[in-house]
């Protein structure tokens, strides 16, 4: 998904608005796919049984991007202030972008959880009894 959505909408910067194009863009989508690897590997971790723990676990996450996401944004602004404009916007149009993908498939890792959860309390009864 990071790859496709990072060479898309380089490809739309490219070629519809090549004043937007920065330097680093490339910047950007490894500091979402970075940022998702590792949150992977600490939802495994997660008991799955305890949805309290994973709730409070998604929440440090949001915390954790958003304020990461200000700090990669504080410090392109001290190496390039000319075009931290830029940066800032394509930064926030691919946090958006990715905000929607992941709380989709969180949603939809729930759900699992759920069905899960549900297919083990109420396991179905064979035929033959």
């Amino acid at each position: 998904m990071l790859f496709i959505t990072g060479f898309g909408l380089w490809f739309i910067l490219h070629e519809f608005f090549p004043e937007l194009m920065i330097d680093y863009y490339f910047v950007i989508p490894l500091f979402f796919y970075i940022m998702g690897v590792i949150f992977i590997f600490r939802f495994r971790r997660t008991p799955i049984d305890e949805p309290k723990k994973m709730v409070n676990l998604y929440m440090l996450i949001r915390m954790i991007k958003i304020f990461l996401s200000f700090v990669i944004i504080l410090i392109y602004w001290f190496l390039d202030r000319q075009h931290i404009r830029n940066f800032a916007v394509i930064f926030i149009i691919f946090y958006l972008i990715n905000l929607i993908w992941e709380t989709y498939i969180y949603m939809r890792m729930e759900l699992y959880f759920k069905y899960k959860d549900k297919q083990q309390k109420n396991p179905k009864k064979s035929i033959e009894q």
